[in-house]
């Protein structure tokens, strides 16, 4: 990749790095389960911005087709499952919670659609300005 197409992905590199600083942060109280609480609700937005960003750097350097969709969803998802073993793993006071991994992939498979939701209707705009 060239120094162009990577300066496009750093925003996304950034929030990566910000999103395992705070996952990597001890001290946090455990929650009780439940999904729809500030917390679940604040990891699905980190993710849907993780993914959203992933996406918007490669959609400035290559275009997307689905499968960009789909690999940046695997990622993100992934990513957020690795956040949680490493937590539990190796941050005393930290804590592996399922519903923060559920929140984690609601959240990236949001920011994917989202985003091809918003670009695609980018598209139809462009195209009906070409059209007049």
């Amino acid at each position: 990749m060239t120094s162009v197409r990577i300066k496009f992905l750093l925003p996304a590199l950034a929030w990566l790095v910000i999103i395992t600083f705070l996952s990597t942060k001890g001290g946090v109280p455990l929650p009780k389960f439940n999904l729809f609480q500030a917390d679940k609700l604040a990891h699905a937005a980190a993710y849907a911005l993780l993914a959203g960003l992933i996406l918007w750097g490669l959609h400035r350097t290559q275009g997307l087709r689905w499968i960009h969709g789909a690999g940046t969803f695997v990622f993100a998802s992934a990513y957020g499952m690795l956040m949680e073993l490493v937590q539990f793993r190796y941050f005393p006071g930290r804590f592996f919670e399922y519903d923060d991994m559920l929140a984690n992939t609601l959240g990236a498979l949001a920011g994917w659609a989202l985003f091809a939701t918003l670009t695609h209707r980018g598209k139809s705009r462009q195209d009906l300005k070409s059209n007049n």
